[in-house]
């Protein structure tokens, strides 16, 4: 007997489902704040060590600095000496790369840590635990370190195919009148949005599908085809989701670009401003991690 087509849930079911999982699971916000701040102090930290030498150059003559003497300090300020100091660009290097790669391994723990827990709620129904939370970031931190560097390749790759496209494009344009390379690059236009759309979404169903159990590899696969699946389902609430964040964030930052212009009070606006929209870009950024689990829980079957 034949199966019976999967009766899938309306958007509007799935957007609640990832709603209620980040209610849930709310203390991730604040968690992703310290994270962010713990970067930003990372990365502040190397840049200090790196140009100590050249920040405490200014510091010493800080108070000699006017708007005749800046051009003075800056010419009297070695500076072959020191970019061309072996010793500090071999520092440079070393204290990049150990930057890199520390924050890539914290950067997949902490995505592992948060695709396991919205998981964790959204298959059991448990509340947020910071045990569990440690625990799945521990476990899955290499397998998603595996996989961003697979999307790398993945990426890298598809950088090369666009760029012989687009050579060969330009190549095969000289040939043929214009207004035909015209109507040959919108479609080819669109093509490469379809694309993007394609990887945006796979890339986020991917990390959900390597904390349920699933390879490297078979994730991505099963990323892309639960992307274009059911006419491209989960690449329409992406978009939407995409397209009302969009909305509201220009609107919102427009208004408060011209209040933050008012004499006395306009700082507090722009503090307002500023606090807002970073809340809002954490916020969408894990409601995005909690649809694509819901979206890769979805059911197969006829409910």
């Amino acid at each position: 007997m034949p199966k019976k087509p999967a009766v899938l849930a309306p958007l509007s079911e799935l957007y609640q489902t990832a709603l209620n999982s980040c209610f849930a699971v709310w203390p991730i916000l604040l968690i992703r704040m310290v994270y962010l701040f713990l970067c930003l102090m990372f990365v502040l930290g190397g840049t200090l060590i790196c140009f100590m030498p050249l920040l405490k150059n200014l510091f010493d003559h800080w108070n000699d600095l006017g708007e005749g003497n800046l051009k003075s300090w800056m010419s009297e300020i070695d500076w072959m000496g020191y970019f061309g100091d072996f010793h500090n660009l071999i520092m440079a290097a070393l204290l990049t790369a150990i930057g890199i790669t520390l924050g890539g391994f914290f950067w997949a723990f902490f995505d592992a840590a948060v695709y396991s827990e919205i998981h964790r709620n959204q298959k059991t129904g448990k509340a947020f635990s910071l045990k569990s939370f440690l625990e799945g970031g521990i476990q899955k931190m290499i397998p998603m370190v595996g996989l961003k560097c697979a999307w790398v390749l993945v990426g890298l790759g598809m950088v090369f195919v666009l760029c012989f496209a687009g050579v060969l494009g330009v190549f095969i344009a000289k040939f043929l009148p214009w207004w035909i390379g015209l109507m040959l690059a919108f479609p080819a236009g669109l093509i490469m949005v379809f694309i993007s759309v394609v990887i945006l979404t796979a890339l986020s169903l991917s990390a959900a599908f390597l904390v349920d159990g699933h390879g490297i590899w078979d994730s991505i696969k099963a990323g892309i085809d639960r992307a274009v699946q059911h006419k491209g389902r989960a690449m329409g609430a992406v978009l939407l989701l995409g397209l009302v964040y969009m909305i509201f964030f220009l609107a919102f930052t427009g208004v408060f670009t011209v209040l933050a212009m008012i004499p006395l009070i306009g700082i507090l606006f722009g503090i307002v401003k500023f606090f807002v929209t970073s809340l809002l870009a954490i916020g969408i950024n894990i409601y995005m991690s909690s649809l694509s689990v819901a979206i890769q829980l979805e059911p197969k079957e006829v409910r």
